[in-house]
């Protein structure tokens, strides 16, 4: 098994970005929420009005009084099926905001928040105050990512694979061992060998083992 070497260390994300995620979590579900809600209650005033209008111009007809209230009427309507629409549009932006925040893209998501926050201001408070907070963290967020030269941080890499060190050089061939030279049967004194007629030679005698 090759040696594996210790991952480098992972730098913390701060926690504004955690901060900033959880704002634009709880604003995406008050938006749908909002959204939907306030929409079908404009519809539904819109249709209260138009009915009080036939009402209105059947019995009374064209009647300062009565044209000027149903007008009146008519523009909150309005204004409730504009905002029920705005607010699900902010729903599907808080999505792409938070695709930015994931992927590190703090300016551009802090520019698309300013947007949304004036328009929640505008048509939901609540919208408003909790896109307000989430744009607020993203200065410390981006002060951070400058200090790290602009670039992800080191989470968002893997890291590079191990390296095994170089294998050691195979042991040198062992020589096989040198048979052992007999003795002459005869003498007992130490034979020779004779390579020309591969046998041992005894001197002492002068005959062959």
């Amino acid at each position: 098994m090759g040696y594996q070497p210790y991952p480098a260390p992972v730098a913390a994300e701060p926690p504004e970005a955690q901060s900033i995620k959880s704002m634009l979590h709880i604003a995406r579900i008050l938006a749908i929420i909002f959204g939907v809600i306030v929409l079908l209650g404009g519809i539904a005033y819109v249709a209260i009005v138009a009915y009080y209008a036939s009402i209105c111009s059947s019995y009374v007809g064209v009647d300062v009084y009565c044209g000027g209230a149903i007008a009146g009427a008519l523009i909150g309507a309005i204004w409730l099926v504009i905002g029920g629409v705005v607010a699900i549009l902010v729903y599907m932006q808080m999505k792409s905001i938070e695709a930015k925040v994931n992927a590190h893209q703090y300016e551009a998501a802090k520019s698309q928040t300013l947007i949304w926050m004036i328009i929640g201001f505008i048509f939901g408070i609540l919208l408003g105050v909790l896109l307000l907070i989430a744009y607020i963290k993203y200065d410390p967020l981006i002060n951070w990512q400058r200090s790290q030269g602009g670039a992800a941080p080191a989470y968002a890499a893997p890291p590079p694979p191990g390296v095994p060190p170089p294998m050691a050089p195979p042991p040198p061939p062992v020589a096989p061992a040198t048979p052992a030279v007999p003795n002459c049967a005869g003498c007992g004194r130490p034979t020779s060998y004779i390579a020309q007629y591969g046998r041992y030679y005894c001197y002492s005698c002068a005959r062959y083992v």
